[in-house]
């Protein structure tokens, strides 16, 4: 029983940073993206299961957002990582992040 509770522990405490580091990256999503990419913005609506994950690290990584960003490297890292995570082809896709 011991063993089994032990085993549970580590279980939660490997997958707990995944699950804080993922609010985050939903946070910085909503906050630095969502201000533009939202329902009457000034671009079109924008969730991340719109693209798959590979797409979204090439459109970053290949500088085609049109407008300057305003954010750091690590904020933009964060994000792009969301993206990927919650993107078409992942086991958790999010398609309504931003309402349309």
């Amino acid at each position: 029983m011991q063993k089994r509770i032990s085993t549970m522990l580590t279980v939660v405490s490997l997958l707990l940073p995944a699950v804080v580091y993922s609010a985050g990256g939903e946070a910085q999503f909503l906050e630095k993206c969502g201000t533009c990419h939202k329902k009457g913005g000034q671009a079109a609506v924008v969730n991340p299961a719109d693209k798959a994950g590979r797409v979204w690290e090439k459109y970053f990584a290949r500088g085609r957002h049109p407008v300057d960003l305003a954010m750091s490297d690590a904020d933009l890292e964060v994000v792009v990582d969301y993206l990927k995570v919650h993107a078409a082809d992942s086991d958790q896709p999010a398609t309504a992040v931003i309402p349309k």
